[in-house]
């Protein structure tokens, strides 16, 4: 199937009639519309969807209306009840060797009290009256219902897709499809209606009134059931849409600054131990400096004062020994002269007296006024060098204090007063509480239905004793319950071929969803593989042991990729020639996972792509990445004059 052209006429934000073409070539894939939030793409997409399924379309924002009130709110406010509600779609679908061209007409009015659309199918441009009358059941031909989600969907509220629970359904109903095994669940359907008629045919006139009485109950039963499962399937729904609420209102929360208020006691503890810490630090170069590491200041006034110590030292020696020296220099000169020594000598030896004498005279003359020991410079050098070590590793210590100090001050000023942000907070707790309401709700449905499938049983379990023990014992009667039993053994065949069927495809998909994530992901050694489970068909992820690995371990975006590796993996292995139409195709992507689905992703994922874009999605280099495979560009934009979002050829 491929689309060639979708016409909107009065449609949602679309007023007046609106052509776009569609077709795309074998080499460009791809068809690229820009537009502003609240322009019209989600609009677009849900058009799509309304005109194939009618009633039974996945649309945006349906919700719990009914088909009829629905139908009502997507008439543009702006023209008049008598105005006709258009969509049409134009496209090919090819069978063996055999294209066919259909275009699907589905009209409505909102003048009358019971809204109902009109549907009108041609086929090669002849009218077909009876595809039209039974379209319902045609366009699962095209696309299933069912697989819908594989190539329609949004990729902001993909990334659910990726939780167990919710990747399970789809898998399970991929899987079915793909095998036929809803024409078998259909089959069991009959069969379970041939059986209770072949049994109640052997009843006896007496006990009819309790076998209908039991099956009324069954009937009534079996609503219940059905009732549940579509409250727990709604409950879910609005669990999932109300988790991205929760996340973008976190975001909204985090962009304000609120979610520190709560930080605000904590940081202002930190500042005042930091200004502790700083004190303590002054305290000790305080203490630093009242000891010997000043000193370090003064090395030339050190070296002089040893030298002048050292000087006094020496004349207070030569004050001792002066007299003693006198002495004994004019022993030493009487005795020369006696000795008859030369004059020569002793004039010289006197000489050389005297100026010793000079010397000894002048270095005990030096003033004194130290008058302290050169011991007290003894280990003075080292000690300098120790204090130096410790001023510095202070210095060091005040500077990464004043760091933190200026970090916790900045965060102190960037968080907001509580008033301002109160909306946002309480806006978030609304939510939250809103979630958490929401999986008691699912979990007590869960329990109502299990005791209403409980009771189901064994009503059913009464109905089929009571029919085997009421019966007649006639031939035909026999033949009954004969053609009962095999039914039941058919029944059970059936069931093991299904079994066995999902077994062997389980492991086929499995590798069609790893090697689509491999394709995506930029973490390629994050996971090792999936494995499904055949019989609750729940996704495990595998890490590089091999090992089950949780979901919450890959991040909002490598959730989303995996949830488009399923739907990937999915549409692939369904062998069919279906369009995938993506809204908010990069939603919360960071660059690199940006540049994965623009290069392996929206070029391959179909052979008609149809990508719906914000302005801050495929921008700049992305843009020029995917242009090779963009065979048309459309801008969708709100005119204020006219009332109505147009197309106009180009991107932004």
């Amino acid at each position: 199937m491929i689309i060639k052209q979708l016409t909107l006429e009065n449609f949602g934000i679309y007023q007046g009639r609106h052509e776009v073409n569609l077709s795309t070539s074998a080499d460009k894939p791809i068809i690229l519309f820009g537009g502003l939030n609240g322009g019209g793409k989600t609009t677009f997409l849900d058009a799509l969807q309304l005109v194939l399924y009618g009633k039974h379309a996945k649309c945006s924002n349906r919700g719990h209306q009914s088909y009829g009130n629905y139908l009502i709110s997507t008439k543009n406010r702006y023209v008049g009840n008598d105005d006709t509600v258009e969509i049409s779609l134009t496209f090919t679908h090819t069978t063996d060797t055999t294209t066919n061209e259909f275009v699907i007409v589905r009209s409505w009015k909102t003048n009358t009290k019971d809204v109902k659309d009109k549907i009108v199918v041609y086929c090669n441009q002849q009218e077909d009256s009876h595809l039209s009358q039974y379209w319902d059941e045609f366009v699962n031909e095209f696309i299933p219902l069912s697989l819908s989600d594989l190539f329609f969907f949004d990729g902001e509220k993909i990334e659910n897709l990726a939780h167990p629970d919710r990747s399970a359904d789809l898998i399970k109903t991929g899987i079915e499809n793909l095998l036929g095994l809803d024409l078998l669940s259909q089959l069991q359907i009959d069969l379970n209606n041939v059986e209770r008629k072949r049994k109640s045919a052997n009843l006896d006139t007496t006990v009819v009134a309790k076998v209908e009485a039991l099956e009324a109950e069954i009937t009534e039963q079996t609503t219940i059931v059905t009732g549940f499962k579509t409250d727990i399937a709604n409950l879910e729904k609005r669990a999932s849409d109300t988790n991205l609420s929760i996340n973008k209102a976190r975001q909204k929360v985090r962009s304000a600054g609120a979610h520190l208020i709560e930080e605000r006691d904590t940081i202002k503890f930190e500042l005042g131990a930091i200004e502790e810490k700083i004190k303590a630090n002054l305290a000790e170069r305080v203490k630093l400096d009242a000891g010997c590491g000043p000193l370090g200041l003064i090395p030339n006034l050190i070296s002089s004062t040893k030298a002048q110590i050292e000087k006094e030292e020496q004349a207070v020696q030569a004050n001792a020994i002066q007299s003693a020296i006198t002495e004994y220099e004019a022993t030493i000169t009487q005795t020369l002269v006696n000795e008859n020594v030369p004059k020569s000598a002793l004039s010289a030896l006197s000489n050389k007296m005297a100026t010793l004498a000079t010397e000894r005279e002048e270095l005990a003359n030096t003033e004194c006024y130290i008058a302290s020991n050169i011991a007290i410079f003894n280990g003075l050098n080292e000690k300098i060098e120790l204090d130096k070590l410790e001023r510095v590793s202070l210095f060091k210590a005040r500077e990464e204090l004043f760091e933190q100090q200026a970090l916790f001050n900045k965060k102190l000023e960037s968080i907001p007063d509580y008033e301002t942000v109160q909306h946002l907070l309480s806006e978030l707790a609304g939510l939250e509480a809103e979630l958490k309401n929401n999986f008691v709700l699912i979990k007590q449905k869960q329990q109502l239905l299990q005791q209403a499938q409980a009771r189901d049983e064994v009503l059913n379990t009464r109905y089929a004793n009571l029919l085997t023990q009421q019966s007649k014992d006639t031939f035909e009667q026999k033949r009954s319950i004969q053609v009962a039993e095999h039914i039941g053994k058919l029944k059970n065949t059936m069931k093991s071929f299904a079994d066995e069927l999902i077994r062997e495809n389980v492991t086929g998909l499995e590798e069609h969803i790893t090697a689509k994530f491999f394709d995506l992901s930029r973490k390629n050694n994050l996971i090792t593989g999936v494995k499904i489970c055949p019989d609750s068909f729940k996704l495990t992820l595998l890490d590089t042991n091999k090992n089950p690995m949780s979901p919450s371990r890959l991040s909002a975006g490598e959730r989303q990729l995996l949830a488009i590796a399923i739907l990937w993996g999915l549409a692939e292995a369904s062998g069919k020639e279906i369009p995938t139409v993506i809204d908010t195709p990069l939603g919360r992507l960071d660059g690199k996972h940006r540049t994965k689905l623009i290069n392996n992703y929206f070029p391959k994922a179909s052979s008609q792509v149809i990508l719906l874009s914000t302005d801050e999605e495929i921008t700049g280099q992305y843009y020029t990445q995917l242009k090779p495979a963009i065979c048309r560009e459309y801008h969708i934009s709100y005119n204020e004059q006219e009332q109505t979002s147009t197309f106009t050829e180009g991107y932004f």
